[in-house]
């Protein structure tokens, strides 16, 4: 025991954040990975198991529910975080009591907006028979903004310091308790309840966790220059939000309307397993870099450096992961999934491959807002996010009309591939003075060994008979070696991913070398 003690504490000690802040940044990416991966494993644990008890319409419900939480969120997200992660001085001590008295009002205001509008939103997106439930599950999601409101912000220096050593158990609690209360309501009520009484959960261990984490306490103060200091900076944030909301969560609101519950909780469940580890890469770019960047703002050669850099490591990761999926699919629903509640098997393999492609451009869309921010122009994010929403909001209907589910994930991956990528990537290239053609070779290394680890999986797949839990490890392993090979074999073409990996290595382990 004394020995495993011992183990235990020289690993901290070697992922403890310190030094410079590349160093730091790249301690802080271990730790954020090792969270969020946490993290979204229990998720889709969680989401596997439910699926086996719930209908798609019972995760349509609950989506329902969500989606308004999400939208009166971003649509009052005063950016306040984000002001304080880029202010200069180190010490934002001053602004707490602010921030806090601001996001409390928010939360209150928020959590009052969602209890009203219960029945307006349950009356668009269902029949009369099932409005009183899902009148009653949205009343029950809105402590959810309560909840958040109440948050201590000075856990926001987890970010700004790039302590995400401490930020570890902040996450992971909240998920841990997420996942457990879910999983024990739905084997003992088999109701919609169960996602409620989860995200409950989650949001409330959250509150108290945030008061552990850091020891800062914000005060009942309210001073009206530093709110105005904040908000000024956070509007943009604010649209950039709204505008995000529209075309991320937009397709969602419409399949449901459209389509129905029932097709919303296949769209869901299919983006949350076709998205998962895009999204893990994304939060955790987004989460390292934008501090990281909000230090390097004033010097051109770090923030070029650390740019591309970090389109590396994400195309590295985020390219594979997006083809994998796209390959493993069908395996993956029907080694995990029953259809005793009625779930669409084949719709949900198929939707899921199309939205990979999605997951892949949001994960290079990850390194490209941070850094907008960090340099003080986030109106650039809402402007491009505006312009994504313009197409999104021409194509969908048609689209959907014709071809269902994939004529949505048509409409959200064309507007992202064909207009909000190309133009935030150009954007972000001139932003820190970087060279286009680099650029252009750091994804074309990745896009070239995943090709070959995506013929490696069908071939394989398509010449073994074997049961889907038996096929699917088959099929995973069989893409990591062919990836891990085209990688080595690409290294000796100059992609120089390799030092990349042992430099960030490197600065992980040097306070317990140095």
């Amino acid at each position: 025991m004394t020995r495993l003690r011992r183990l235990l504490a020289a690993a901290r000690s070697r992922l403890r954040p310190s030094g410079s802040v590349g160093e730091r940044a790249a301690n802080s990416v271990v730790w954020a990975f090792l969270a969020n991966g946490l993290g979204r494993g229990l998720q889709l644990a969680k989401l596997l198991v439910l699926a086996n008890f719930l209908s798609q319409a019972a995760f349509g419900l609950v989506g329902v529910a969500l989606l308004l939480l999400v939208g009166v969120r971003r649509f009052s997200n005063l950016g306040i975080d984000e002001a304080l992660i880029q202010h200069p001085d180190a010490d934002v001590d001053d602004y707490l009591a602010t921030a806090w008295v601001v996001r409390a009002v928010r939360g209150l205001l928020t959590a009052g907006l969602v209890f009203a509008a219960a029945p307006l939103v349950a009356a668009f997106f269902v029949a009369p028979a099932r409005q009183p439930l899902l009148t009653a599950v949205v009343r029950a999601m809105a402590l959810v903004p309560l909840l958040r409101g109440l948050q201590n912000p000075g856990a926001v220096y987890l970010r700004k310091e790039l302590a995400f050593h401490r930020e570890f158990g902040y996450r992971v609690g909240t998920a841990a308790a997420d996942v457990s209360v879910a999983v024990a309501a739905v084997i003992a009520l088999g109701s919609v309840w169960a996602l409620v009484y989860g995200t409950l959960a989650g949001a409330a261990t959250r509150l108290g966790l945030s008061y552990l984490v850091h020891p800062s306490r914000p005060g009942l103060g309210f001073d009206r220059a530093r709110a105005r200091e904040l908000l000024g900076f956070g509007k943009w944030v604010t649209g950039s939000g709204i505008a995000a909301f529209l075309t991320t969560e937009g397709d969602d609101a419409f399949v449901g309307w459209f389509l129905g519950v029932g097709a919303l909780g296949l769209y869901q469940t299919a983006y949350r397993f076709s998205n998962a580890p895009a999204t893990e890469i994304s939060q955790v770019v987004s989460s390292v870099v934008f501090p990281t960047y909000a230090k390097l703002q004033d010097d051109e050669d770090a923030l070029e450096s650390a740019y591309l850099r970090t389109v590396q490591l994400t195309t590295f990761l985020a390219f594979p992961a997006a083809v994998g999926i796209a390959a493993v699919a069908p395996v993956f629903v029907d080694a995990f999934i029953n259809n005793e509640q009625g779930w669409d098997l084949a719709l949900l393999a198929v939707t899921m491959q199309a939205l990979a492609a999605w997951g892949l451009l949001r994960a290079i869309g990850a390194t490209t807002g941070p850094l907008f921010r960090a340099v003080g122009r986030p109106d650039y994010e809402t402007k491009i996010q505006l312009a994504k929403l313009a197409v999104i909001a021409v194509a969908i209907y048609p689209l959907t009309a014709a071809f269902g589910l994939l004529g949505t994930a048509a409409a959200v991956v064309g507007a992202s591939l064909f207009v909000a990528e190309p133009v935030a990537t150009g954007l972000a290239v001139r932003t820190a003075g970087a060279d286009y053609r680099a650029f252009l070779g750091l994804l074309a290394y990745p896009a070239l060994g995943s090709a070959a680890m995506g013929v490696c999986v069908v071939a394989v797949a398509r010449s073994v008979q074997l049961s889907p839990l038996v096929e699917l490890p088959v099929l995973v392993t069989a893409g990591l070696v062919t990836y891990a090979g085209a990688v080595l074999v690409l290294s000796r073409l100059g992609y120089d991913v390799l030092s990349s990996l042992r430099q960030a290595a490197t600065a992980a382990t040097a306070d317990a070398t140095g």
